[in-house]
């Protein structure tokens, strides 16, 4: 199958995948206790490069030609870090190679994705020329992720104030600070700034895709939202470092706030919440599955699960005073006892009740299993740490337990917002069935 798409609207979709597979390849190669070889950091990249180019062809019908525009892009986006592979260790200037490794970069990158798209564009897919925006929104689910994660690899390993200016790192830009230089602590708080950059530029992406393509007004505000709180994010980072508005590199001059690191980590996990509510609405699933059906028990399920979710919410808030202050360990443990035999039970009767429905039988599944592993997980965090918030150098056991446990209490959120979602999705109350076709909550335009 050989379609055409004069609007390509498929290119920044894959070009974002690509990119922010590259990044995650990078990061954790990169990360201080792994430090893989800088030839199998590259391997990797390209790989994510020929993945995505193969998918392309193979999704979008475009060949050749679509794969080299996925791959530009990509490499236009992947200047966020070339700069730190490009500057000077000594004055932070860009070294002489710059002049061809920019150009360099981008025609390899095309190459690559477009040969592997040639190839892709020759298998016949049942996914092919569908749901470009549904990808757009999964994909910014997945970059924010990893910013959680990143963001939780900071704290774990007190890093911080490694940094001690922002927006500048040590003086220089943000995106030009040396890789050479990025070692320890300053590996971990720099290398989540540029997470933060390439999240907060999706984000800003998928809210004009939003506005142009979806007709449904709530969505479009929903989109601007998700801006608004990811440059609120982004300057709660900063400030948390700072203490206010200052270019100044002095550590004098600064005045950090743990308070600010805890609301900094809070909203960054209800802000993922956002995002998979994007996502789910956005989905081919939600826009052309069939109409919801009378169910007499949606009413109390609507109402557990949004008790769930906001009882989520203040547990993700107490985790962060426990992390960041060793404050109100004991009310964070008692209301953990309440959040999982909500879970449970929430994630038993989606389980239950919703048998054959696609996909809230999945999703109680998981939110019961995640659960349960996430109280052998806070347990474990206890153990390790003995309920004091992290000083001094932290061990690798110490360091990977607390940042686990924090990535599934992100993961368990991210789960009850898409439950609460579809639940309304597929159920319709007694007294609604005259306006169930309205449960889509409006039609999509092009996706």
């Amino acid at each position: 199958m050989n379609v055409k798409y004069p609007d390509r609207s498929y290119v920044f979709p894959l070009a974002f995948a690509m990119t922010v597979s590259m990044w995650a390849v990078a990061y954790f190669c990169r990360l201080p206790a792994v430090m893989a070889p800088s030839w199998l950091v590259l391997a990797l990249m390209l790989a994510m490069v020929a993945l995505w180019g193969w998918i392309t062809g193979m999704r979008s019908g475009g060949g050749w030609f679509a794969g080299t525009m996925v791959g530009a892009v990509s490499a236009v986006l992947n200047m966020l870090i070339l700069g730190s592979l490009l500057a000077s260790a000594d004055n932070g200037g860009l070294v002489p190679s710059a002049l061809w490794w920019v150009p360099g970069s981008v025609l390899v990158i095309s190459l690559i994705s477009g040969g592997f798209a040639a190839v892709g564009a020759r298998i016949e897919s049942s996914d092919a020329v569908t749901g470009w925006t549904a990808l757009f929104s999964k994909v910014a689910v997945a970059t924010t992720f990893l910013l959680v994660v990143a963001g939780g690899l900071v704290t774990s390993n007190e890093a911080g104030l490694a940094v001690v200016d922002w927006p500048n790192t040590f003086g220089s830009n943000m995106f030009l600070f040396p890789l050479a230089r990025m070692t320890g602590g300053i590996y971990y708080e720099h290398a989540h700034r540029l997470f933060g950059a390439l999240v907060g530029l999706t984000t800003v992406a998928l809210a004009v895709r939003l506005w142009r393509r979806d007709n449904r007004t709530w969505l479009k505000r929903l989109g601007g939202v998700a801006v608004v709180l990811v440059i609120l994010q982004g300057i709660l980072g900063g400030l948390r470092v700072t203490g206010g508005f200052t270019l100044s590199t002095s550590e004098a001059d600064m005045a950090p706030s743990l308070t600010l690191a805890l609301v900094h980590g809070v909203l960054g996990q209800v802000f993922l919440g956002v995002l998979v509510a994007i996502a789910v609405v956005t989905s081919k699933l939600w826009l052309d599955g069939p109409e919801p059906e009378q169910r007499p028990y949606f009413k109390d399920d609507r109402t557990f699960q949004r008790w769930l979710v906001g009882i989520m919410v203040v547990q993700l808030v107490l985790g962060a005073a426990q992390r960041h202050l060793s404050a109100l360990l004991i009310v964070h443990i008692s209301l953990a006892a309440i959040v999982v035999l909500l879970a449970i039970m929430v994630g038993v009767r989606a389980w239950g009740l919703y048998r054959g429905t696609r996909p809230v039988e999945q999703l109680g599944k998981l939110l019961v299993i995640l659960t349960s592993v996430q109280v052998f997980l806070g347990i474990a965090a206890l153990g390790v740490t003995g309920g004091l918030a992290t000083v001094g150098a932290p061990t690798t056991l110490e360091i990977t337990v607390t940042t686990t446990h924090q990535a599934t209490g992100a993961v368990l959120l991210a789960l009850s917002v898409a439950l609460l979602f579809w639940t309304q999705r597929v159920s319709v109350g007694a007294e609604e069935v005259s306006s169930s076709k309205d449960r889509k909550l409006g039609s999509s335009g092009n996706p």
